[in-house]
């Protein structure tokens, strides 16, 4: 049931109507039967109402919300890059209070409250609780590497390992200069770009992520990492595609895949032997993660936002452990109790569950800011398309990707 903004059902019984709002329609019966129903048994003063919509009306709903003042939810569901928009028009509250009220913050992974404290970065702010994280992994092929005699990728891999491993596994039966088989499943729109630009020294913005800093030596000298592992080395295809950069690992195509770890429910059913593995070390062995959230807001308009808050810690603490990676869409839990339980750390699908638990312990990074949407899908990876295709140079690439970013922030932080 879709509610409008200007209604809500009338109180029954004294109960007050708490509204829930996010873009799993899919997994409608999990939250009704394993998560509302039950905090409804224990809150009976209080009523839950799911409302669900397709993540595109789910965004332009929002922002309607922001733009009108009307209520759209007492609970609503956000990604980060999409919550610093939030954040930044102010359309959350500091759930700061509320927080050190009831929560010993050392029983989550503290480092994914930073994305959701704004842009000052400050301790006594916080507009988004994260529930579940995603890192940047190195998902491989068994069998593929079986077959070429490779050792599976571990702890002691580096980026010259992964580049060595690549040119292994990838295959040109023919010799016709167009492999069957490629290395790596490297695509340039999602996390594994910053993934291996930061663990190489380099960075898109700078520390206050208001500014492009593409054309710093460190920088250009990682893009060049980037540009070779396609047209040097060649261990992975050029062509790149938003649509589905799991295609070629799924069609058996590509050994490994270097992307976001809530990417194993692309493998379901595939019947691949697969597993993952934390990223390559950069120089001086450090490793880092490309790290995206999930985070519950309570709407400045809720009328209700101590009710919210109530259900907001149900959601965080009482959710079950076994059907959390379908709650989340794949993602791993926030709350450490649950993320280092063996029944999360053992449940289905199996695989190396504990790479997430060391990435979130101390290896993982953030990289959001307003506008991003508009500087990284429309401005950032355009750019980067041309240098991969051999038609600007590591240089022009930086120079106009850098000026085009600036454009897009300068607009973004007014």
């Amino acid at each position: 049931m879709f509610l409008s903004c200007s209604g809500e059902p009338p109180k029954e019984d004294g109960k007050v109507t708490l509204r829930l709002y996010h873009w799993m329609e899919r997994d409608r019966k999990l939250w009704e039967e394993e998560i509302i129903k039950p905090f409804e048994q224990a809150h009976p003063t209080l009523r839950v109402v799911l409302e669900t919509s397709p993540y595109s009306l789910y965004v332009s709903k929002s922002l309607t919300s922001m733009a009108s003042g009307l209520r759209v939810a007492d609970l609503m569901f956000a990604e980060d890059w999409f919550g610093q928009e939030l954040i930044h028009r102010k359309y959350g509250r500091n759930l700061v209070p509320y927080v050190a009220r009831d929560f010993d913050t050392a029983a989550f992974y503290h480092d994914a409250f930073r994305e959701w404290q704004g842009t000052e970065q400050r301790d006594d702010e916080l507009f988004g609780f994260p529930v579940a994280i995603g890192l940047t992994v190195l998902f491989y092929n068994k069998d593929l590497f079986d077959a070429a005699g490779v050792s599976y990728p571990d702890t002691s891999w580096t980026y010259a390992d992964l580049l060595e491993a690549g040119k292994q596994l990838t295959v040109d039966r023919d010799g016709d200069g167009n492999p069957e088989q490629w290395g790596l499943q490297f695509d340039i729109h999602y996390t594994g770009l910053e993934t291996v630009v930061y663990s190489l020294g380099g960075r898109t913005l700078n520390e206050q992520g208001n500014r492009a800093v593409l054309t710093e030596p460190a920088t250009q000298k990682a893009f060049r990492f980037v540009r070779d592992i396609f047209r040097t080395d060649r261990i992975a295809s050029n062509v790149t595609t938003f649509i589905n950069p799991w295609e070629p690992f799924v069609s058996r195509r590509a050994a490994m895949n270097l992307i976001g770890s809530h990417g194993s429910f692309n493998l379901e059913g595939t019947g691949i032997r697969w597993d993952l593995a934390v990223p390559p070390k950069g120089p001086g062995g450090k490793r880092l993660s490309r790290r995206y959230s999930m985070a519950f807001l309570i709407p400045h308009n809720s009328p209700h936002p101590d009710e919210a808050w109530e259900l907001l810690k149900w959601i965080i603490t009482k959710s079950p452990v076994q059907t959390i990676d379908r709650q989340y869409l794949g993602l791993m839990p926030v709350y450490r109790p649950h993320a280092e339980s063996s029944e999360w750390l053992h449940s289905e699908p199996r695989y190396n569950r504990r790479a997430l638990v060391e990435l979130a312990q101390s290896q993982s990074f953030p990289l959001f800011s307003p506008g991003w949407q508009e500087w990284r899908d429309n401005n950032l990876t355009p750019e980067l398309q041309l240098m991969i295709q051999g038609e600007k140079t590591v240089e022009q690439f930086t120079r106009d990707a850098e000026r085009r970013i600036n454009n897009v922030l300068e607009w973004a932080y007014r």
